[in-house]
């Protein structure tokens, strides 16, 4: 009951955040409480794949690594209530965020540039 509660909180937030979404945003959420959001043109930033968050859960460290990068490249991470927690510019390939003082739960990990975005859920134990 707990994951569905979540699940559907992850999802009401997720919609609320990008609401304000234009027509050439694309979203998808499977049953396993993975979101992603790709723009139209998926040809710049994740044309060779998308970014990857290790490890999922975690308790102390959000690893992420990008397949390229580009300039203007911003993290964010938010809480299931829709709370930009952390925003930061990336300009390697990997970046590193201290989680552990943050609260138990669900996040939403959201890596943009001018042209493409993506969003993925992160796990804080």
């Amino acid at each position: 009951m707990k994951k569905l509660l979540l699940g559907l909180i992850s999802i009401f937030t997720f919609g609320i955040m990008f609401a304000n979404a234009t027509l050439d945003t694309i979203s998808r959420i499977d049953l396993q409480n993975n979101i992603e959001t790709f723009s139209k043109n998926d040809g710049d930033l994740f044309q060779d794949g998308r970014f990857i968050i290790t490890p999922n859960p975690s308790k102390d460290k959000l690893n992420i690594r990008l397949p390229k990068t580009s300039q203007n490249m911003t993290l964010e991470v938010y809480d299931v209530l829709g709370k930009r927690i952390h925003k930061s510019t990336i300009t390697q390939l990997t970046a590193s965020v201290d989680v552990s003082r943050w609260k138990t739960g669900v996040y939403l990990v959201k890596v943009s540039s001018d042209k493409d975005t993506q969003t993925k859920r992160f796990v804080k134990q």
